[in-house]
């Protein structure tokens, strides 16, 4: 498989400047992969996502099937694929995207994400997958009419209200959250579901081994009773301990 690398002259105008310009005025600062895109007129800043019928512009809002913007000028182009007539497209990055106000005025920070408009992204309002940050203001009292904003891409699911309160099974809930490009979440909440649910079993075995010692004890040597039974109640109290540590353990790492 033959390798293309292709410096756009954007890059090296964007390195001359750095020291005066801002995160907006900067350009297209990114690697783009060249990909085949279902359908003609495909503009730059269109959001595209991958479908059954091949690579095509985003009409789902909140899509998670995002793959990138498309971005010709973008700092350095890679084909992998030996694609003719591939259109160059950013995963991440500092990217212009093509925008609307039809969720609302995006002001410098708003999380942004896809819409029903073809290719266009809007100000994010709810719980779902999100472009990433606009850095840069746009307000159009005219909805229909498309802008273009600087976006800072990273694509990720966002829980505006998290739901977790602590409990085994908030835990599951927020470990099975759909996510795609965020597998850090993920796996932070697993491993502390994990953690719960072995100390319980830990405990739960432990006690019930000395519990059934216990009693077949009991059984043999009746005047030891007292004994047995301290020895039973102390069980309970290492078994407590056990699932303390469990839930403990589950905390730190939720909070990393």
């Amino acid at each position: 498989m033959s390798l293309f690398f292709f410096v756009t002259s954007s890059f090296a105008q964007t390195t001359a400047n750095t020291s005066t310009q801002t995160d907006a005025e900067a350009g297209t600062l990114g690697v783009a992969h060249l990909f085949e895109i279902k359908g003609k007129n495909i503009k730059d800043g269109s959001i595209i996502s991958s479908s059954e019928k091949g690579n095509v512009l985003t009409q789902v809002a909140y899509d998670s099937q995002v793959v990138g913007v498309v971005s010709r000028d973008a700092a350095i182009i890679i084909n992998t694929s030996n694609i003719p007539n591939g259109i160059p497209i950013i995963s991440s990055g500092t990217v212009y995207v093509l925008v609307s106000t039809k969720n609302g005025p995006i002001k410098k920070g708003d999380l942004l994400t896809t819409s029903t408009i073809p290719g266009v992204a809007v100000k994010a309002l709810k719980d779902g997958y999100v472009l990433g940050t606009a850095l840069e203001d746009y307000n159009n009292p005219n909805a229909s009419k498309i802008g273009e904003v600087a976006l800072n891409l990273n694509l990720y699911y966002f829980n505006t209200k998290p739901t977790f309160t602590g409990t085994l099974s908030d835990i599951f809930k927020i470990a099975l959250l759909p996510t795609k490009n965020s597998p850090t979440p993920i796996f932070k909440y697993t491993v502390a579901a994990m953690v719960v649910l072995g100390s319980f079993v830990l405990a739960f075995l432990s006690f019930g081994r000395t519990a059934a010692k216990g009693v077949e004890a009991l059984g043999r040597n009746p005047a030891a009773s007292k004994i047995i039974h301290l020895g039973i109640i102390f069980n309970v109290f290492i078994v407590a301990i056990i699932v303390m540590a469990g839930l403990t353990v589950a905390f730190l790492i939720l909070r990393l």
